[in-house]
């Protein structure tokens, strides 16, 4: 009696199986940690915001620190980059704008599109905040190797790395950094 051999091209290779069954299982394991990373950094953009004012919520805190990095930047690039609904980003670039943080001029490829970059004062509040998270960080990672930090690090890179880029469509996209939502020219900040 003639068997079926289990490296048929019919039959599934059970080693395969297994193993993508083991992938999925990390990769649902990853998705709940980054849901507790988020819900913690969600909680401290609120915190931080409600002691800057109390108007400003914590998506105001996100806005602002990716203005400060992608700056120049259009608000339909940041609401693209932040998968929010383009009013409740103009809400908060509002906000930022009367409470000094972010200030906007007209592109000079096209005027009718409007950048917006971070104050100095915006600068200064986000690296205060940045210290104060770095306090927080050395505590969580006070037992870490090095090498714990450094796979950390470039795993998290790797990950970051292989995002697909947004892209702005529009007069917007066409007066921003790489067509991608911040204006052309020069180095991320932040």
């Amino acid at each position: 009696m003639h068997t079926q051999s289990d490296s048929s091209p019919h039959r599934p290779d059970a080693g395969a199986s297994a193993a993508s069954a083991s992938k999925e299982e990390q990769i649902s394991a990853i998705i709940s940690e980054f849901s507790e990373v988020f819900a913690f950094a969600r909680s401290r953009w609120t915190s931080f915001a409600n002691e800057i004012h109390p108007d400003l919520k914590g998506v105001g805190m996100m806005v602002m620190q990716l203005v400060l990095k992608k700056g120049p930047v259009t608000a339909t690039g940041l609401s693209q980059m932040l998968d929010m609904d383009k009013a409740l980003v103009s809400r908060q670039v509002a906000k930022l704008r009367e409470l000094g943080f972010v200030e906007t001029e007209p592109a000079p490829e096209d005027r009718r599109v409007v950048l917006l970059t971070a104050t100095p004062m915006a600068d200064e509040l986000i690296e205060q905040l940045r210290e104060r998270w770095a306090h927080l960080y050395h505590e969580r990672f006070g037992d870490w190797s090095v090498e714990d930090l450094a796979q950390l690090r470039a795993g998290l890179h790797r990950f970051n790395s292989s995002a697909h880029d947004v892209r702005v469509e529009g007069p917007a996209g066409r007066c921003a950094r790489d067509h991608g939502g911040g204006h052309g020219g020069g180095e991320a900040r932040g």
